[in-house]
C-alpha cells in the first residue's frame, strides 16, 4: 500500500492536519487531525510502499511498545487511512 501524493500534511494553528478538498461543488471539505504517532508514521511512510510490517517496526523502535500492541495500532492506523481515502 501507499499514501496518496495529492495530500499533504499543513501545520494550522499548531496542529498538524490533511485537509481533502470536497470533490462536488456540495461537498465539504474534510480535516484530519495528525497526533504526534500518526505524523511520525505519516512523514516515515509517505512516497513509498509499505506493509504492516514496516508500521509495526516504526512503533516498536520508537515507542516502548510490545509486537502485538504495535500490531493492533498498526492495523488501526491503516484502516483509518483507508477508511478516509488516503490510500492507494
Amino acid at each position: 500500500m501507499k499514501i496518496l501524493s495529492r495530500y499533504k500534511v499543513r501545520q494550522v494553528a499548531d496542529e498538524n492536519v490533511i485537509l481533502m478538498q470536497g470533490r462536488n461543488p456540495g461537498d465539504m471539505t474534510t480535516v484530519i487531525a495528525l497526533n504526534e504517532t500518526s505524523l511520525y508514521l505519516w512523514n516515515n511512510l509517505v512516497g513509498r510502499e509499505f506493509s504492516k510490517d514496516d508500521v509495526v517496526n516504526l512503533l516498536t523502535e520508537r515507542f516502548d511498545v510490545d509486537n502485538a500492541t504495535a500490531a493492533s495500532d498498526a492495523d488501526a492506523w491503516i484502516a483509518t487511512l483507508s477508511e478516509k481515502k488516503l490510500l492507494e
